[in-house]
């Protein structure tokens, strides 16, 4: 079986993050097939610390991959090259729209908290809008309210709980004690995001705590998640993978959310207290693209 995972990233590490939880899932079930990344990410590097595959690809505007010139995008040629028997599709379903039903493959629309005007597009020569029914299965990879239906699974998070350091050997890895509190900064927003963070709880070690800082755009600690048990208390944002990672490891938190197109962290806190999962939403996907 041949899988592809497609998405962007132009900003954060978070939608390759995801990629590359999937492929964590696929090995950990023992699943017999050939995965890989699509994306023209920055922070592709982050799939060779974990050893999943990635194909590079330029990011393209709405012209490459518009109805006339579709054919001629590295987008539709990677994909007619590298055939996949199933492709998970990130949010990114504009980019697909004129060619999506050429694909003999299953597909799968992954979808976090966005806005509804996600869901349409004004271009300069046409209107756009997402059509369900290109799509073999749906799924809302967290709780929020939309007018697209889709089934909702579990969080998809880096790591199941049993396979993070424990609190031992991580602090013995980070080179910390253990005689005083430690924090964790962890932030991979937009650039300067993690500096202003920083700067924002500067005061923290002179109440007490020992800290650590890491980013995906310094090349820091990847998986952040693995260094968890070493900490009494993290600060992250509130993106998907932040958030849903801090509630997987019922983590003290304190967070500084930012808004994005269609997403904000304010909202995921708001709407999403309360919410608790025990299997990993990586591990649902894996089992649904079995029983597919």
């Amino acid at each position: 079986m041949n899988i592809i995972y497609y998405t962007s990233g132009i900003t954060g590490s978070g939608r390759v993050v995801r990629g590359i939880s999937i492929g964590n899932a696929l090995r950990r079930k023992g699943v017999d097939c050939e995965y890989a990344i699509l994306s023209g990410s920055h922070f592709s590097f982050l799939t060779e610390r974990l050893n999943i595959k990635h194909i590079e690809i330029p990011l393209e505007d709405e012209e490459p991959l518009s109805k006339s010139e579709y054919k001629y995008s590295a987008l539709y040629r990677t994909l007619m090259e590298t055939n996949p028997d199933v492709l998970i599709i990130d949010l990114l379903w504009f980019s697909l729209y004129h060619f999506i039903h050429e694909l003999p493959c299953k597909r799968i629309f992954l979808c976090r908290q966005v806005d509804d005007e996600f869901f349409s597009i004004e271009f300069t020569d046409e209107s756009i809008k997402f059509r369900p029914g290109d799509y073999d299965i749906l799924l809302a990879i967290e709780p929020f309210s939309s007018s697209i239906q889709m089934k909702q699974i579990n969080p998809i998070v880096i790591r199941n709980r049993d396979e993070i350091l424990s609190r031992k050997e991580a602090l013995i890895k980070l080179g910390i004690d253990d005689d005083q509190k430690n924090c964790f900064i962890t932030y991979n927003g937009e650039p300067g995001e993690f500096e202003e963070v920083k700067k924002k709880y500067s005061y923290l070690d002179e109440v007490g705590y020992q800290v650590v800082t890491t980013s995906n755009y310094e090349g820091g600690l990847f998986p952040s998640v693995d260094y968890f048990n070493a900490f009494d208390l993290i600060i992250c944002g509130a993106g998907y993978n932040s958030y849903w990672e801090v509630v997987y490891f019922d983590k003290d938190v304190i967070f500084s959310p930012a808004v994005r197109l269609f997403e904000t962290g304010e909202r995921r806190i708001n709407e999403c207290q309360g919410y608790t999962f025990d299997e990993n939403g990586a591990d649902q996907l894996v089992d649904i693209i079995m029983n597919m």
